[in-house]
């Protein structure tokens, strides 16, 4: 199979995922499956742009420990995101936080790590940083429709956005630093633009196109 029809392929996945989402089929398939995409999102990403080393791995740990520790913090004291909570859809919680949410997190980090320099050119751990927060911008607002997060007052502040940009700069820097990077993988740099377009897909369909009466 040629990359470019793996590539193909994939923006077809999760763009009929979308579409089932609007048409709110299969829905216990459905529940399932944004968890699952969000673990094997992550764990792709990170093996296809890093060497499966014990310094990798050691830094992709320490990448996940800190971003749930953050999201603990974030969900019992309010800091550094703001006042929101996590419904039941994303599997088992630890503390409140769904145990899926630090993949989700490297999930959009190293894919936004590999598009700085695919798409825009220039790979650096701030313009990467910017990449991710924009991205939870989308997710932000997909994530309400889908019943995932739900904030106070409906939408995060802009303290949510500039801690994503500090705690991607911080993971972003760590694994620059420790993990053992490959030759670049276009394919991790679709894997954002698939997830982007899967939940906005899905947040245009289910909140315009055909909402719930």
């Amino acid at each position: 199979m040629t990359k470019r029809r793996l590539i193909v392929m994939l923006y077809a996945f999760f763009i009929a995922g979308a579409l089932v989402h609007t048409l709110r089929l299969l829905p216990l398939i459905m529940i399932l499956f944004t968890p699952v995409m969000i673990v094997t999102v992550a764990v792709a990403a990170f093996a296809l742009t890093y060497q499966i080393s014990a310094k990798s791995v050691a830094a992709g740990a320490a990448v996940l420990v800190l971003t749930f520790l953050c999201e603990t913090s974030g969900v019992n004291l309010g800091f550094p995101f703001g006042d929101y909570a996590y419904t039941n859809l994303l599997g088992p919680k630890v503390l409140d936080v769904p145990l899926v949410l630090p993949f989700a997190w490297l999930g959009v980090l190293v894919p936004s790590w590999i598009a700085s320099g695919l798409f825009l050119k220039y790979k650096n751990v701030v313009v990467a940083s910017v990449v991710v927060t924009v991205s939870d911008a989308v997710l932000e607002f997909a994530a309400d429709t889908l019943d995932l997060w739900h904030w106070k007052g409906g939408l995060p502040t802009e303290l949510n956005y500039i801690s994503w940009f500090v705690i991607s700069y911080f993971s972003l820097s760590l694994l620059k630093k420790y993990a053992i990077e490959k030759e670049s993988n276009p394919l991790v740099a679709r894997l954002l633009v698939c997830q982007l377009l899967y939940f906005f897909l899905t947040d245009v369909g289910m909140r315009f196109v055909l909402p719930q009466s």
